[in-house]
């Protein structure tokens, strides 16, 4: 029988509800010792919700993954991180950068508590095990099981706030396993793996809309902002005060990645705002979404002290 570590990551599949019946930090996931034809053992690496973890808190869980695979018998099939659907994506990716392991790491969670009569935790656990313990996952990096479809973790969004299928891949690579694992390439055809998580923390998500000023840009370089992602409109454009503040942070050695708030799709500097960003320095995060953006900056800011050679080597990742 196949043995699959679960690292219980809290969030809602491990949720309690106080007096009011608002959803809090639980005792930790219920697990039973199988889930099919797979062997399941527990590891608690995170009690809360996820809108509660810092970047250390994530790292910390994406280094508890590194360790049970080095450390994992001969048995060990592959990881489930149990982990909160609000910053999954994030966690996700965050791992996806830096694994390295041939075993099978695969998120999930629930958008419903265990009290709730239609609790979905329990079904996304025993999908997310099979495909840990699947052959055909091995080798393919960090993936996502939830609400019945699998994806990668790169370009992975929660896309609805409570429907029980709540994430989708930004490139529309979510669906059956057999599709899915089909198209994903192998470790040694993605980017390089980083080799060490020391995140910057002074990174922000700054939106735009129409008509945008661009005084939170300037505040967020006065406050000591090493980098800053860009949630733009459409393709990738914004507005002529977001433009020259962009182009002024540029200037003054921050780090500026251009994302869409556009839930799918990817980013260009195709149009006239576009382009300027573009030779102002701004980066375009090809097809990831602004959450996803920012870690990666927050990733190789940590890195890399000089914004130039920082600025060279996410262009570089994204190229791959």
């Amino acid at each position: 029988m196949s043995h699959v570590l679960v690292l219980d990551a809290g969030g809602t599949i491990s949720s309690q509800a106080d007096a009011r019946g608002v959803l809090g930090g639980g005792q930790g996931l219920s697990l039973g010792g199988e889930a099919g034809a797979v062997r399941l053992s527990l590891r608690q690496v995170h009690a809360g919700l996820s809108d509660e973890l810092s970047l250390a808190d994530a790292a910390a869980i994406v280094r508890a993954a590194q360790v049970a695979a080095a450390e994992g018998a001969d048995d060990l099939a592959g990881i489930v991180v149990a982990h909160g659907t609000d910053t999954m994506e994030e966690t996700a990716f965050l791992a996806d950068l830096v694994w390295t392991s041939p075993l099978p790491l695969v998120f999930t969670g629930a958008q419903r508590a265990p009290a709730h009569p239609e609790f979905d935790g329990a079904q996304n656990l025993a999908d997310a095990a099979a495909l840990a313990a699947d052959p055909a996952a091995r080798d393919r990096g960090v993936l996502l099981a939830f609400g019945g479809r699998v994806m990668p973790a790169r370009g992975a969004l929660k896309a609805h706030t409570s429907e029980l299928a709540g994430f989708a891949s930004r490139q529309g690579e979510a669906g059956s396993v057999e599709d899915v694992l089909a198209r994903l390439p192998r470790l040694g055809d993605r980017p390089s793996a980083l080799p060490d998580l020391r995140l910057d923390t002074s990174v922000e998500i700054l939106a735009a809309s129409q008509g945008s000023g661009g005084g939170l840009i300037d505040a967020a370089v006065s406050l000591g902002a090493r980098g800053i992602v860009l949630q733009a409109l459409g393709r990738g454009n914004a507005s002529p005060a977001v433009v020259e503040a962009v182009a002024r942070a540029c200037a003054a050695g921050v780090v500026v990645l251009v994302a869409s708030r556009c839930p799918f799709g990817q980013v260009a500097p195709d149009y006239a705002s576009g382009a300027r960003l573009a030779e102002a320095g701004a980066i375009f995060s090809e097809d990831l979404g602004a959450s996803q953006a920012r870690i990666l900056l927050s990733a190789i800011l940590g890195l890399e002290a000089v914004s130039e050679t920082a600025s060279a080597r996410i262009r570089a990742w994204l190229a791959l």
